[in-house]
């Protein structure tokens, strides 16, 4: 009897609560092919991330976009001990069909593993699309645009709870610049009621703030403080090495607590879940999204009431339902291929987004050499 209403109470939240879904997208983690190695030991590394990622969006808030090209990323790690590492290079950023490299930023960071159950970064962080936030929430396309946020951030990996808090300092500034200075602080905890070999049900709640301001600038535009925070209840099972299924419920909510309001309104609100088959190589995601009035500061365009496309206008409600499929296969040693594909359909009006998808990252590791200290 009590498995029969537990049952009922988990179908009644995912079809009650509106549903929305993305992909596991641990392809892009920034350390994926990072390791501790020995102490006083450095070792050289180049990751490689190429990207043709194509958007047709005929919905009336995004206008689409489409990239070509690829990041690289030379850098050195040492190792102070097995708890502690340093990483040091540089990534580039080029697209296809522009003369000039896109963009050329340092990649640092310092990695401490252990400290009272924590581990901490500080600069370049393990984040993007690593931090598992809801699209909503955190833009699919800086994994392209903007790889690589700069700051401090702790984790706490966990059996039964874990959690993921970072500040990435986005903008500076300097005294007499024009423009305001700009940081986004963000969280996502995880309280997991069951973790066993077959099942998986987790709570969560997950936040992100984006605060542009500053004193010693001379910009004339007003500071601004937009919060994004979402509350959720996500199950997997486990079929078994090979085959999973992984749905959710989140609720979304948007506040602008700015004095002159960014957008022109307080805030907005939106449903979703997500169903998605796993089964070797391939994903299978269905998807809905409901919401009314919603934005995201640092989130997906498309899921907005109003962006570059459609702004000033407000689109109060927007429904959408998709489909998508991605097939991920591994070529070599560190070298593994993504493709995706996915359909939006926009319910009002009736147009339906496309999303062509194709990745290729690769990885080579030099051997460790010792560092010999006199």
């Amino acid at each position: 009897m009590i498995f029969n209403r537990f049952t009922v109470a988990m179908y009644l939240l995912l079809v009650l609560t509106n549903v929305y879904s993305q992909y596991e997208n641990s392809f892009f983690d920034n350390d994926k092919y990072e390791q501790s190695i020995d102490s006083s030991h450095f070792q050289f590394h180049f990751d490689n991330m190429s990207y043709f990622r194509n958007a047709e969006y005929l919905s009336r808030v995004d206008k689409g976009s489409t990239y070509i090209g690829f990041h690289a990323m030379p850098y050195v790690q040492y190792s102070f001990n097995e708890k502690a590492q340093i990483f040091g290079g540089f990534n580039m950023r080029y697209d296809f069909g522009n003369p000039e490299i896109k963009s050329i930023e340092p990649y640092f960071k310092f990695t401490y593993d252990g400290l009272l159950g924590h581990n901490i970064v500080f600069g370049s962080l393990n984040g993007t699309l690593q931090h598992g936030m809801i699209e909503p929430l955190y833009d699919y396309e800086k994994v392209i645009t903007d790889r690589f946020e700069q700051g401090l951030q702790i984790t706490k990996p966990g059996k039964f709870l874990s959690y993921d808090a970072w500040i990435d300092w986005h903008d500076m500034i300097y005294y007499n610049d024009p423009k305001n200075e700009r940081f986004v602080a963000g969280y996502n905890v995880y309280l997991n009621a069951v973790n066993t070999d077959k099942n998986k049900l987790s709570m969560n709640a997950q936040g992100i703030t984006v605060h542009s301001a500053g004193e010693i600038d001379v910009n004339s535009a007003p500071n601004a403080v937009e919060y994004n925070f979402s509350y959720g209840i996500e199950y997997t099972h486990f079929f078994n090495k090979h085959t999973r299924l992984f749905a959710s419920g989140h609720a979304a909510f948007y506040e602008d607590r700015s004095d002159d309001k960014v957008h022109g309104i307080i805030d907005g609100v939106g449903q979703l879940a997500v169903l998605r088959l796993t089964h070797k190589e391939y994903q299978f995601v269905l998807n809905y999204w409901d919401s009314h009035q919603y934005q995201g500061p640092w989130g997906e365009q498309l899921y907005h009431s109003t962006g570059i496309k459609s702004f000033p206008i407000m689109y109060d409600y927007r429904k959408m339902i998709g489909a998508r499929v991605g097939y991920e296969v591994k070529i070599g040693e560190n070298l593994v291929f993504l493709n995706r594909l996915g359909f939006n359909y926009n319910v009002h009006p009736n147009k339906l987004d496309v999303t062509m998808e194709n990745y290729l990252r690769w990885h080579l590791k030099g051997k460790q050499k010792q560092v010999t200290l006199y």
